[in-house]
This record gives structure tokens, sequence and C-alpha cells, in this order.
């Protein structure tokens, strides 16, 4: 086996962590809060978004930008403990008949992962102008 096909089944067979994530401006003590199925990973798509100028929340990349991305930090605040070890592939999770994903089982461990940063955003408030994060819409 060649080394690329050993390190996609290395990382296929890793288990994935899903959780809570924030980015800390340390500058200012304004922080953005997200959560993520990929958590290990999270921060290299982060950090390589606001590197590029392309990160999603315009306020945490203009202040990246103006910084250099000086005094930022990144911490996981909560991991979600899943029941079920889940591959970075999702091999774990395919229908005994291989006709896909147990769709259930990822829509579960979503609205969880959901529910877990509700509950971070709550508890810490990183909202616009204090914070990055925008306040959710009233329903």
């Amino acid at each position: 086996m060649n080394r690329r096909k050993e390190l996609q089944n290395e990382f296929g067979m890793k288990k994935r962590a899903m959780g809570v994530y924030q980015i800390i401006n340390r500058n200012n003590g304004k922080r953005f809060v997200g959560s993520s199925t990929t958590l290990d990973s999270v921060w290299k798509r982060e950090e390589f978004m606001l590197q590029m100028g392309t990160h999603m929340n315009k306020a945490l990349q203009a202040e990246w930008t103006q910084s250099g991305g000086v005094g930022f930090e990144f911490e996981v605040l909560a991991q979600l403990k899943l029941e079920d070890d889940i591959r970075h592939d999702y091999k774990d999770i395919i229908l005994p008949n291989g006709a896909g994903l147990r769709s259930d089982v990822i829509q579960s461990y979503r609205n969880e992962l959901k529910a877990l940063e509700e509950l971070w955003l709550e508890e810490l408030q990183p909202f616009e102008p204090a914070g990055y994060n925008r306040r959710p819409r009233a329903r």
C-alpha cells in the first residue's frame, strides 16, 4: 500500500470529535462561538479562512486582518458525548444494505450539537457589539 492510501485509511479510522469552540480576541475580549462535527480540524479551517480574508463573520475577519491574527486564540469549550464511535469516513454508520448512511444518527448528533452550542451562546453572550456572534432572530 502506498503512503497516501495509508494516510487516507488512518484518517478514515480516526474517531470523530464533535463539539463547541470559541475564537477569542485577547486584544479586546471579544469572542466567536461555534460548533463543528469535526472538532479536531475546525481551527485549521477557521484560521485558513481568516488568513485568506474569506471568513463568514465580517467583524471577526476585519479585526483579525487589522491585527495580523496576533492575540487570537482557539479553545474547545465542550465535546459532545457520542454514544457511538463515528469514524471520519462515516463507514461505521452505513446502512446494512450499503444503500447510504444512517441519516438518523447523523441528524441526531447535529441536533445535539446545535443544542450544546445554544447553551454556550446563552452562557457567554458573545453577541455583537461585545462579541462576534449575531443575536438569533426572534421567532
